[in-house]
């Protein structure tokens, strides 16, 4: 037998065990699919992504759908699966934090996207408990199966820096240095992912900016912004600017890494993946309103607190302290690290932008589907 058709056997008989067959060899990179002998077809890759129906979830289900990944959703219980319309998942409804049984056991990744994303005091309890406990019971459920895990992080679990400074992957995370419950939570937890890689466990962490664009049923604090803006139900502004990527841009970066990663040529590594500054002084414009104001810094302050007062009241507003903070510092997110990996060009501020109003009418969410959809989500709903 020559040697090539050996290796093709090899890689055969691996796939017919129900395994990937990963290698890092050059020659090997065209057996990335391995015929599955007991079905008789392509065995394809079958990952599971938890926070299956938030944002970044819901459009990272139909883009493995899309490069020909089967998925398992992750729902939290009593949540709507109207992200997930159309999509053909396998749904399993379980809370993050409760016994996962043999979730993974049919699985080759688990993407962890689950948590709770909180720019106020409020829920500090439940941030914590998802953000961590959540993630140490994932993370027990891909040590007990040996599946490799990928974790959504944040880069606001970067120490403070200099107004303006730029991060990169090597940059420091200790919750002790950086401002609010869900950046503290998402240090703690991304530590915790990181030590299982030291101790044998594969997988990569990404650690994406704000994500906006369409698709977001729930529409987070930015995508409520964007449309007080355009509705002119918000006047006023502030100065500074942070960094925002299209979901549909971070989706396919993690796919993209994804694939590197089953094909061997990275393993227990990070990445950011940022998108375009966004200054908050020209916002308005980008969302079509003609009248507005851009307040003074020590006014932003003094509204923001307000703010903070409002909604914890249960009144919606659009600037509170953390959201100030993290403008008027303004970091920068290299994705240079990003880009020496993989063919990665974020779109444009106003074609996101754009196309988040054109999916916002096309569905008629501020009217009626989105009431009926938050009528149905439970407090964990706020993940990704």
């Amino acid at each position: 037998m020559s040697r090539g058709v050996a290796q093709v056997a090899s890689a055969l008989a691996w796939g017919a065990r129900g395994r990937w067959f990963k290698s890092s060899r050059p020659d090997h990179f065209l057996l990335t699919l391995c015929i599955d002998i007991r079905l008789g077809g392509i065995f394809v890759k079958k990952i599971l992504v938890t926070g299956a129906t938030g944002h970044l979830g819901n459009v990272l289900c139909k883009t493995l759908l899309e490069r020909g990944f089967k998925v398992k959703a992750l729902i939290e219980p009593r949540t709507s699966i109207l992200p997930l319309e159309g999509l053909e998942t396998e749904k399993v409804f379980r809370d993050i934090r409760e016994d996962l049984e043999d979730l993974a056991a049919d699985v080759d990744v688990i993407v962890h996207l689950a948590s709770v994303i909180s720019i106020t005091p409020k829920n500090k309890k439940l941030v914590y408990s998802v953000n961590i406990d959540g993630t140490k019971n994932i993370l027990n459920q891909a040590r007990f199966r040996g599946c490799p895990i990928v974790y959504a992080s944040s880069v606001h679990v970067f120490v403070d820096k200099a107004p303006g400074s730029e991060y990169s992957e090597d940059d420091e995370i200790n919750e002790e240095k950086v401002h609010g419950h869900y950046a503290k939570s998402k240090a703690i937890a991304t530590k915790v992912v990181l030590d299982a890689f030291k101790q044998g466990l594969d997988g990569f962490v990404f650690f994406p900016t704000g994500i906006y664009g369409p698709f977001d049923y729930r529409l987070s604090y930015f995508s409520r912004v964007l449309i007080n803006f355009k509705s002119g139900k918000l006047r006023y502004t502030v100065p500074g600017s942070f960094d925002f990527v299209d979901v549909r841009d971070c989706a396919n970066a993690v796919v993209d890494l994804l694939e590197l990663f089953f094909s061997g040529k990275i393993n227990r590594d990070s990445f950011i993946i940022s998108g375009r500054m966004v200054d908050f002084s020209k916002l308005p414009v980008l969302c079509g309103s003609k009248s507005f104001k851009v307040l003074s810094w020590s006014a932003a302050e003094i509204v923001s607190y307000g703010g903070l007062i409002l909604n914890a009241l249960g009144i919606e507003s659009e600037f509170v302290p953390y959201a100030v903070h993290n403008l008027r510092m303004a970091y920068r997110y290299s994705r240079a690290k990003l880009e020496s990996f993989v063919n990665y060009t974020p779109r444009m501020i106003q074609e996101s932008i754009d196309d988040f109003f054109k999916w916002l009418e096309s569905r008629n969410l501020a009217r009626n589907e989105l009431k009926n959809f938050e009528r149905n989500t439970t407090p964990q709903g706020l993940i990704k």
